[in-house]
Order: C-alpha cells, then structure tokens, then sequence
C-alpha cells in the first residue's frame, strides 16, 4: 500500500518556499514589520506600499502567484513573470534567506503589485520602483551592503544608494517622487544589458 505523504512529498519544497516568500513580505516579527512598513512611496504616480506587498504575500499563498525554481541568466538571481501564468522565479530552494535573498523578494513583489493591481510603468520606472524598495529594506534594517556583480549593477546599486540616502526615503515615508529625482539610478537601470529598451 503507498503511503500518502509519497503523493504530496515533491510539492512540499514549494509550500514551504510559498510561506518563506510570505512571511517576507507579510512579517510578523516586528523588526522585519518595521522594514516593510518603511517601504511606502510614489514614482510618477505609482505606489509602492507596504499593503500592496503583504497583497503579494496573500496572492503567494493563495496560488494566484506561482514558483519556479529554475535558471534565472547571467545577470539576476530572481524574476517576476507577469500575465496570466505569473510566478516567480528563484534561482534556488531557500528555507533560510539571509538578507539578500528577503531584499530581491521585496524588490519581485513590487514587479508582481503593479502586475495585480493591472499598472503598466515604464519598464525603468518599474525597475526602479523595485530597486528603490528594496534598498529601503537594506537601509531601514540598518544594514551594508556588499555590492559585487559586474560594473553596470554596481553603477544600479551606486545609484539607488545615493538616491535613498539622499532623500531619506527610509526614514521619510509617503514621499511623492519624479523621474527628475531618481535620474541617476534611472540612467543606470537603462544602461544595464539585462535589461532590453
């Protein structure tokens, strides 16, 4: 007789994949609750909240987000794909992230509010967006970064830095930001080959 856990065993990596993402975005712990909370701004008009991320923790859940586990290229360790299939795409299983693999989830879940709530932005406002979020969450956490990876990603994550810090973004929520005001990181994003004009 098979027992039934064997029909279910090669979904558990996922579901536990599915609460380690949720419990991301959607804390309970109120040092990351914190982090999140500190994520709140607009760019061109559009919001980056800390609702519209614990939006993504339940879609997670729920399974109107999926998850792959596959080859993410070159140049990222996590992708969004929108539209009807939308899941995320992680380069690994990860049941322990550190911060680094919590800031890349932040920075795919602002790709996946703006696909759920059927927003469109510039594919550079929409990168930069996700990297101003995720570099809120570094910064609130009050913690360095290590950036590594070729010149143009360093040029990315220069560039955000000097804008977070700059505008206090992490300390100064509810900011209504232009393109005028992330020039730089936007220069950047353009520059960068992953990422196609």
């Amino acid at each position: 007789m098979t027992l039934p856990w064997i029909c279910i065993a090669p979904n558990v990596p996922k579901i536990l994949l599915r609460g380690v993402i949720a419990k991301t975005l959607d804390p309970d712990d109120s040092f990351y609750k914190g982090r999140i909370d500190a994520i709140n701004f607009t760019l061109e008009g559009f919001v980056v909240a800390p609702a519209r991320l614990r939006g993504i923790a339940a879609a997670v859940t729920d399974g109107r987000i999926g998850i792959e586990v596959a080859d993410t290229g070159p140049n990222f360790g996590a992708a969004y794909t929108l539209g009807q299939s939308r899941h995320f795409t992680l380069r690994e299983y990860n049941f322990q992230p550190n911060d680094f693999w919590r800031a890349q989830m932040v920075h795919e879940a602002v790709h996946a509010s703006f696909d759920l709530a059927g927003e469109s932005p510039a594919n550079d406002l929409d990168e930069a967006c996700a990297y101003l979020a995720e570099t809120v969450y570094v910064k609130k956490g009050v913690l360095g970064r290590t950036i590594q990876g070729s010149e143009a990603a360093v040029a990315i994550y220069t560039a955000v830095g000097a804008a977070v810090d700059r505008l206090k973004l992490h300390t100064k929520t509810g900011q209504r930001l232009t393109r005028s005001d992330v020039q730089d990181l936007i220069a950047a994003i353009n520059a960068h080959p992953g990422y196609g004009h």
